[in-house]
Order: C-alpha cells, then structure tokens, then sequence
C-alpha cells in the first residue's frame, strides 16, 4: 500500500503563512525606522527616555508639569524629537558661563589678596618717604 502524503488544510496554511508574511513585514519596518530615526519624528515616552537619558516616569512626570515638550494625540503621549533638540539645547549651561560662575569667588579672592599684597608692599616704601 502506497502511503498517503499528510497535507494540512490549504486555508489553515495561508493564514499561518499570512502571519509569518506580516511578522516579517513589521520587523522589517522596525529595523527601517530604527536605521533611519528622521523619518519617526514623534517617538514614545519610553524612547523619550532613552533619548534623554532619563526614566519613563521623570518624562512622564516632567510632561505633565510642562517642563518637557509634549504632544497628546488621543490618548497617547508623544514626544518631537526636534522639540526635545531645541529643550535641550535651551537647558544647555554652556562650559564659559559655569566656568565664570565656578570661577567667580576665586577671582573675587584674588583681586582683593592682590590689593592687599601691594598695599603691604608699598607701607614700608611710604613710611621712608614719609621721613625723608
């Protein structure tokens, strides 16, 4: 007896070749987006986070204290990265302003040490003026 070959139902097939087709269609477009980030302007509070380097909740929780721009579609939350350019360029302290503002007190101490120092200099030089 010849033994019969097993084939599963053709629509059972299909359908699970149409879900491998579409997983296969998403991930490509995952890796797409990842590759190419100017095309995915608005991201997710959790990408947010890691653009940021901060947690989700401190995005979360700095959005809604309107310390970070943020954009509400419906009911989701997302985030413009060129906005979050622009933030973070805002809250950039620049290396001369906190240079000037670290170094400040020791310049202030010089000055006033220098003065000192020279009027030290000059009271014996004024005193044997003052006798001559």
């Amino acid at each position: 007896m010849a033994q019969e070959e097993y084939r599963p139902p053709i629509k059972e097939f299909l359908d699970s070749l149409a879900d491998l087709l579409a997983e296969k269609y998403f991930e490509r477009m995952d890796d797409r987006m990842k590759k190419i980030p100017e095309l995915r302007r608005l991201i997710t509070a959790k990408e947010a986070s890691q653009f940021l380097s901060l947690s989700k909740d401190t995005v979360y929780r700095m959005a809604s204290m309107k310390k970070l721009p943020y954009l509400k579609i419906g009911g989701r939350v997302l985030f413009d990265v060129k906005a979050l350019d622009r933030w973070i360029e805002k809250h950039m302290i620049r290396e001369k302003e906190w240079k000037r503002e670290e170094l400040k007190p020791e310049i202030e101490k010089e000055k006033s040490n220098t003065k000192t120092s020279r009027e030290s200099d000059l009271l014996p030089f004024l005193k044997k003026k003052g006798k001559d």
